[in-house]
């Protein structure tokens, strides 16, 4: 620890110029950033306190805290380190339940934060390992869980340095419950097993199939969700060998700000193409429309006659296709699902996943999908009867919390 404190400090001048930086970009106030550095007291004292990064883990805490409010859990305080995750706080609008921006890992700015919330118990969403708070937790007699645990432990050199601060800095926390198999093993190495637990991946139980908004794209159209760089074009190629009006192509990417690269992409003179942040409308002779906007998914995927997954065509990992299983679609993914194996892996044995291992059979998978309507429904009736079995992964992190909020 005293190592770790030495480092920090340290290299304390350009994480203070990372901060301001970061602050100036996304228009933190000057407060926020005074209490990440220096800590803050409290005003009030809380039971429950969850800890979400960013924006994901926030939707976890969010439906987590929900949860506990209905078994009448009072006095919970949310923490997270980015304005994106505070906004979707604001949004949800909880009565009686608090966010604070944790301080960064200081040994002093910790300490005071920690110590003020004077929490009966931490909970950890996914993942967050910082020695200081840790200590001061275990300090201040605060329990700490991770629930939906991830891991992923430094690879060479760096690992082999950290993995002593690891250890010390996980044997303070009480219960670590995983997400997946393959981070139950990852864990196994850095702490005692016995106090490691697979539960599953909380996500999956929170994905709905309602959706609030009116369909936005008339005509019948496949969906491509969630592309990467360089994924576009694969994929554009082998849809527009179909040479058919009937259906649409819709992209959707993963960042919409790389509409200028998408487009460069494409050859234009030999595409009809419509843009959704143009106004551009759809024709007959539209090819392919892009959807370059956030917050509509749900909307495209909803309406579409199946859905291709981005992030599985290039080296990137993919995403997770639980929101179209939980609209019944058949969905199509590329061979690069490493960040989703145990999932894809239970797909893929259970009927309900398309793996196309490379982008050349995509034409001969989409007409084989246009042509069988039977076939395309096995894979929906599959795809949602897995999807509805994971709701209980909510509950059963609800139960773990509850025997660490009152040990028997």
């Amino acid at each position: 620890m005293l190592k770790y404190n030495f480092i920090l400090y340290l290299v304390s001048p350009f994480i203070l110029l990372k901060l301001i930086f970061y602050s100036i970009r996304n228009s933190v106030k000057f407060s926020n950033l005074k209490y990440k550095l220096f800590g803050q007291k409290l005003s009030s004292s809380y039971s429950v306190w969850l800890h979400a990064a960013s924006v994901g883990e926030m939707k976890i805490a969010l439906r987590v805290t929900k949860s506990l409010i209905d078994r009448g859990f009072k006095g919970i305080l949310i923490t997270s380190n980015t304005p994106s995750s505070k906004l979707i706080f604001d949004e949800a609008k909880l009565d009686n339940v608090d966010h604070y921006y944790l301080p960064f890992d200081f040994f002093f700015a910790t300490k005071k934060f920690v110590k003020s919330t004077s929490a009966e118990l931490l909970i950890i969403i996914e993942t967050e390992i910082w020695p200081n708070l840790y200590h001061h937790c275990q300090m201040n007699r605060t329990a700490i869980i991770t629930i939906n645990a991830r891991f992923n432990p430094p690879k060479g050199v760096l690992g082999v340095m950290s993995k002593e601060l690891y250890k010390i800095t996980l044997d303070k926390i009480d219960h670590i419950y995983c997400k997946s198999k393959n981070d139950v093993e990852a864990f196994k190495d850095y702490t005692d097993e016995r106090k490691i637990s697979y539960v599953g991946n909380i996500k999956h139980a929170l994905v709905t199939d309602i959706v609030s908004s009116e369909k936005i794209i008339d005509k019948k159209y496949v969906l491509l969700a969630s592309s990467h760089h360089r994924e576009e074009i694969l994929i554009i190629k082998e849809w527009l060998k179909l040479k058919s009006n009937k259906y649409l192509l819709v992209i959707a990417p993963r960042h919409p700000e790389r509409l200028g690269d998408i487009l460069s992409d494409i050859p234009l003179s030999g595409v009809n193409i419509a843009i959704r942040t143009k106004g551009e409308k759809i024709r007959n002779s539209t090819q392919i429309y892009i959807a370059d906007t956030l917050g509509e998914m749900d909307n495209l995927i909803k309406y579409s006659e199946f859905t291709i997954f981005g992030g599985s065509f290039v080296d990137v990992g993919g995403h997770s296709f639980m929101e179209a299983a939980a609209h019944s679609k058949a969905i199509i993914v590329g061979p690069y699902m490493y960040n989703f194996i145990e999932e894809t892996e239970e797909f893929l044995k259970k009927n309900a996943l398309i793996m196309c291992q490379k982008p050349e059979m995509l034409k001969n998978i989409f007409e084989k999908l246009f042509r069988s309507k039977s076939k395309r429904e096995i894979f929906e009736k599959n795809a949602k009867t897995l999807v509805e079995a994971k709701k209980s992964i909510l509950d059963d992190y609800i139960a773990a919390i509850e025997k660490h909020l009152n040990p028997q």
